[in-house]
């Protein structure tokens, strides 16, 4: 008996010997050309993976989608229904759009069903985005998809796309890990302002009950004014003035025209203004020692680095920071003589290549997205 001569497949633009490669060259478009053209299966039988090809012959589907779905079952045995989903939509999402295009190309369509289809596909894709405002896979393709096929819309319609969106801030999370959201006008101080509002840092390390909101309004006549010693949390500033000041009891003072400043956790509270209408809304704070666990889509880390960094997350993972405490240091893994202060980074949403992180303050929690 002749021996087989063994071949290499191509996926990914890469060559592929074994299954291990195969999964790190996994590309759903690439590997259904060879299913189709039965080079998948020669592959398999040359070097004797029977169990594989086995699975391939049991595939009755004609749908391109059955047979993806089928394909990462088979190549990935502990893989989740999750996961796949996240792996055939973007090929799903390519066949719906070949097949617009294939559509429109056959049939005479007047402007206003093409305007139409464009908007219900646009619709469409929001919805299943509210649908899935937790799978943080989906929404990274699909704000991808947003950007690629309905970019002009999206312009018109970002106002009103940032406030339906206002909940679910996964979605706004995601697209500010986004490339062309972050070059675009778009990216603005007054969103930003918006997002960083949504990130809490409350409800990371412990569980904490809340009272209820409190509102102090006064000219204090530019005097420093005592509310409470109790820890609160800033939830609005009111600074007509302009010259709206709160402070803690150590003596630190945060300016109510810094949109950072809400959000903030403070030991104690005086407040300073000059005019009646300058506010300050706060709820008081109260800690319990039970952990929460954290959203899936969040990391956070906290301790002490004893004035050293620490290598936080490794160089070659993009992350998108969140929010840091004051008195605390970040920069790129690696990058020697950068050093960012929670000034620099809360509210700017930087995107980083790694993360080192210094600390003195156990206390104080590093929020930031691996995207």
């Amino acid at each position: 008996m002749s021996k087989m001569i063994k071949f290499n497949l191509t996926l990914n633009k890469c060559p592929v010997r074994d299954l291990d490669d195969l999964r790190e060259n996994f590309n759903i478009d690439d590997l259904l050309d060879v299913y189709h053209n039965k080079v998948l299966h020669r592959w398999l039988e040359v070097r004797g993976l029977l169990t594989e090809l086995d699975g391939l012959m049991k595939i009755k589907s004609l749908d391109n989608k059955v047979i993806a779905t089928e394909l990462c079952q088979i190549f990935h045995t502990d893989v989740t229904p999750e996961d796949i989903d996240a792996a055939v939509y973007p090929f799903t999402a390519r066949q719906q759009q070949k097949q617009q295009l294939e559509q429109f190309a056959s049939h005479y369509f007047s402007r206003n069903v093409v305007i139409d289809d464009y908007h219900t596909g646009y619709n469409n894709l929001c919805a299943e985005m509210r649908e899935r405002s937790e799978d943080y896979p989906f929404l990274k393709t699909a704000i991808n998809n947003l950007w690629k096929n309905y970019s002009q819309l999206l312009k018109v319609d970002f106002e009103a796309f940032f406030l339906s969106f206002s909940k679910h801030s996964l979605v706004l999370f995601s697209m500010l890990a986004n490339d062309h959201y972050r070059q675009s006008r778009l990216f603005n101080e007054n969103h930003k302002k918006t997002i960083f509002s949504f990130v809490s840092l409350s409800s990371i390390v412990k569980s904490e009950k809340h009272g209820d909101l409190i509102t102090h309004n006064e000219d204090t006549n530019y005097q420093w004014k005592h509310l409470t010693k109790d820890t609160v949390l800033i939830k609005a500033i009111r600074n007509d003035s302009g010259t709206v000041k709160v402070r803690d009891r150590f003596g630190n003072e945060y300016l109510g025209s810094d949109f950072a400043t809400i959000g903030k956790k403070l030991e104690g509270i005086s407040f300073y203004s000059c005019r009646s209408a300058d506010s300050v809304t706060y709820v008081k704070i109260t800690s319990s020692d039970s952990e929460v666990k954290l959203p899936l889509f969040y990391s956070s880390y906290s301790g002490v680095t004893d004035s050293y960094w620490k290598d936080i997350v490794p160089k070659d993972k993009k992350c998108l920071i969140l929010r840091m405490e004051e008195g605390n240091f970040v920069r790129n893994t690696g990058v020697n003589g950068e050093e960012l202060n929670a000034k620099a980074v809360n509210g700017n949403f930087l995107i980083f290549d790694g993360i080192d992180y210094k600390s003195n303050n156990a206390n104080h929690t590093l929020l930031y997205m691996v995207i």
